[in-house]
This record gives structure tokens, C-alpha cells and sequence, in this order.
């Protein structure tokens, strides 16, 4: 087995755990938001929601704040092209110069042990240069994004410059970015481990939590009210 194979075989895993912190980052975020919009929770719901958030201004808008400076500064570095960091132009350079490291062998030595391995290997496919000439393209077509997406964290994240100019970046583009992430680190994954991981559950599992958090606080202000009350002695 080469080291080669191993390496990038961490590399990925590495990119893996990074972007699913990020990517739930995004979702608790977009999970809070939506707490106060209408269309999503109702009227009714959302003027209770704000009433709660009030209650815990200072928790809510800072919470808000770290996490959506948290998920674009993550974001930002999985695109990032410093030589000294670890990102998709990173291992997609690095299985470039190592594609002769990276084959079926490889693979095979990596892996035995591991059940029906004899099975995997016979439909197994190396990465090879279609792949990363794939990925390349894929990510020329979003170029535009990913340069927006690093003059905002190069003005207003990563520094504070004096003079920004305006940049606009919005959801939808955001979820572009994930999504082609998702994919790229998905080829790898297929040809380094014959596996892909799903995200699919990870925007409703971080809105839930939010819609719980917020259900839980407000059935709590009752019983707050009630202890006050019984404090002061005002019933």
C-alpha cells in the first residue's frame, strides 16, 4: 500500500468532518431565522418565537452571529488555495501528482481485512484523470461564487478592511457550495473507500432541534411567570 493512498484516504476524512460541522453551522443559522419569518412559522408562531429570542436577545443574537461567521470562514477555507492548507484544491492537486499511488492495489492492500473485500475490488474504480478533470469543471462553473464567497471572508471576516466594497452572497448560492463540496468528497470517498455519506437529514435534523429549542423555551415562560409570582408574592 502506498503512502500516498493513506494519505489522501485522511485528507478526505479530514474534509469530511469539516464540512459537516459547517454545513449544520448553516442550518442551526438558517433554523434561527426562520423561527421569525411568517411564511415559515406563522404569524401567530413567529411573533411568539420573537417574544422568546427577546427574553434571550443577547444568546440569540450572538448565537446567530458566531454561527454565521463560523459556517462562511469554514466554507471559505474548503476553497481556500494556500499551499499550507488543507482543501479541495489541495487534494485535488495532491491525487494529481500521486495518481500512480492511487490504484486498485492500493486499495486493495489498504482495505483487507475488511468484509467482502474480494466483492469491492472486483467493481472497484481508481481515481484516474477524468475524475479530477470532473471536479475542475465542476468548480469553474461556480468560480464566480467561490470569488465572492472569499473577497466576503477576505473584507469582513478574516480582516476588517477600512474600505469594503459591497459583496453580495446569498442562500441559495451558499447552498450551491455545499452541494458541489458534497459531491467532490463523495468521488474520493468512492474511489478510496467505496462508500459516499448522505447529508440529506442534516437540515432537518438542525431546524427540528432549533423548533424544539424554542417550543421548550416557550412553554417554560408560564411556569417563569408563575415562580415570579410566588416570589414577590404578587397572587
Amino acid at each position: 500500500m502506498s503512502k500516498e493512498f493513506k494519505t489522501l484516504f485522511e485528507y478526505i476524512k479530514n474534509l469530511h468532518s469539516r464540512y459537516f460541522h459547517a454545513l449544520s453551522a448553516f442550518y442551526v443559522y438558517e433554523g434561527l431565522l426562520e423561527l421569525s419569518a411568517p411564511n415559515i412559522s406563522g404569524q401567530k408562531g413567529a411573533e411568539r418565537n420573537i417574544k422568546t429570542m427577546n427574553r434571550f436577545k443577547n444568546f440569540f443574537i450572538m448565537s446567530k452571529e458566531a454561527l454565521r461567521i463560523y459556517f462562511l470562514l469554514e466554507l471559505a477555507k474548503l476553497f481556500d488555495e494556500s499551499k499550507q492548507s488543507l482543501h479541495i484544491n489541495k487534494i485535488v492537486n495532491f491525487a494529481g501528482s500521486n495518481i500512480k499511488a492511487l490504484s486498485k492495489n492500493d486499495f486493495l492492500e489498504f482495505h483487507q481485512g475488511r468484509t467482502f473485500i474480494d466483492e469491492l475490488f472486483k467493481q472497484y474504480k481508481a481515481v484516474d484523470k477524468n475524475d479530477l478533470k470532473e471536479i475542475k469543471t465542476k468548480t469553474k462553473k461556480h468560480e464566480a461564487i467561490i470569488k465572492k464567497l472569499d473577497d466576503y471572508r477576505n473584507q469582513y471576516l478574516a480582516h476588517e478592511d477600512k474600505q469594503k466594497k459591497k459583496v453580495n452572497i446569498n442562500s441559495g448560492e451558499i447552498q450551491e457550495l455545499f452541494k458541489l463540496i458534497a459531491e467532490i468528497l463523495n468521488l474520493f470517498s468512492s474511489r478510496l473507500d467505496f462508500s459516499t455519506t448522505a447529508y440529506s437529514h442534516v437540515e432537518k435534523e438542525c431546524k427540528g432541534d432549533i423548533k424544539r429549542v424554542a417550543e421548550y423555551l416557550n412553554r417554560f415562560e408560564p411556569y417563569r411567570l408563575k415562580e415570579i409570582e410566588k416570589k414577590y408574592s404578587l397572587t
